[in-house]
């Protein structure tokens, strides 16, 4: 195991690409950012300087630095296929927020372009890596039997946005919390195994700037499990996934708390201790790039989680505050 940190830049240094670098600047033995470049240097100048991150004016400039050995995108969605092409090709790792794209087609030629170039491409499902999604994720396998139903829920407070945020544009935000939240939920559900083969829709605009503030997802399975997801702007942050098999349940209460049921027993319960999960996440990036571990997500959960994302965007695109259906290509 190497003693040196990797040398990451990060590119987008808005509100969540500042809570990245907090998570591990001056804190991980595994990886620390150098420098980065953002929309407007000026924002965010008083940051870096504490940081100890030097501003480079674009990505240009940061994939011409030798010393730079990844970076981390923190931008608009749309942008990701092209930025993580051209950083593939220049040899960079790259470790790219959720959702990787918008479409399969991008998601795909990602990948190809990472792997074609023989770098780490790795996505940031930060629940991933929080403990109790992974005894969750034991449970499922080991404790519930066959599965019957999952029920997936992430909501929010209302957006909090202003209207010159890029995060509002319909157009980066399709199917409005279903990208930046569901996408989550999306993601667990593919981590649990399940193949989704048709989804149906429903979705409402009521106060969210134009997005759609409420969005429920139900979605068949190839194997026959049914999935609900849902998000709603408004109520508070919540999380929850509970999962229903033939011999018992187990359910994800918050991002600290599991429980387990079955038949004639008591009701089990594991509560764990806070944990930062941007920090394990970027870890776990570094852990690939370094050849200690392979990325936990997989090349083809990340696909198969942008299929379904596409999908459940392309029905609530095809009936706004209404309901639409759409396959899942599996291709």
């Amino acid at each position: 195991m190497t003693n040196t940190p990797l040398s990451v830049a990060i590119v987008g240094m808005g509100k969540w690409g500042q809570t990245l670098v907090n998570s591990v600047q001056g804190r991980s033995e595994k990886i620390r950012f150098v420098a980065g470049a953002t929309r407007t240097p000026s924002r965010v100048a008083g940051f870096a300087a504490r940081q100890g991150i030097e501003m480079l004016p674009d990505l240009d400039a940061v994939l011409a630095r030798d010393d730079i050995q990844g970076i981390v995108l923190a931008t608009p969605h749309s942008q990701h296929r092209a930025q993580i092409e051209v950083a593939a090709a220049a040899g960079k790792h790259v470790f790219c927020e959720k959702p990787l794209t918008l479409t399969a087609t991008d998601a795909k030629a990602a990948f190809a372009a990472a792997r074609q170039a023989g770098v780490t491409l790795a996505i940031g499902h930060n629940r991933r890596f929080l403990p109790a999604y992974a005894k969750l994720s034991q449970l499922v396998r080991e404790e519930i039997g066959e599965l019957r139903q999952v029920i997936g829920n992430f909501s929010s407070g209302q957006w909090g946005y202003s209207a010159e945020n890029w995060r509002v544009d319909p157009a980066e935000s399709p199917a409005g919390g279903m990208t930046g939240l569901g996408i989550h939920t999306v993601d667990a559900l593919i981590g649990l195994g399940l193949k989704p083969a048709e989804v149906t829709v429903a979705n409402r605009r009521r106060a969210a700037q134009g997005l759609a503030d409420t969005v429920t997802a139900l979605i068949e399975n190839s194997d026959g499990t049914l999935a609900i997801l849902t998000t709603v702007a408004g109520p508070g942050r919540f999380w929850r996934i509970e999962v229903f098999g033939s011999d018992g349940w187990a359910s994800m209460n918050g991002e600290h708390s599991v429980s387990l049921g079955r038949p004639g027993e008591p009701e089990q319960v594991w509560n764990f201790a806070w944990s930062d999960m941007e920090r394990a996440e970027l870890e776990a990036f570094a852990d690939a790039v370094t050849g200690e571990a392979p990325y936990p997500i997989t090349a083809e959960q990340g696909v198969r989680g942008i299929h379904l994302f596409e999908a459940i965007c392309a029905a609530a695109e095809a009936a706004p505050g209404g309901r639409a259906s759409r396959t899942v290509s599996q291709g």
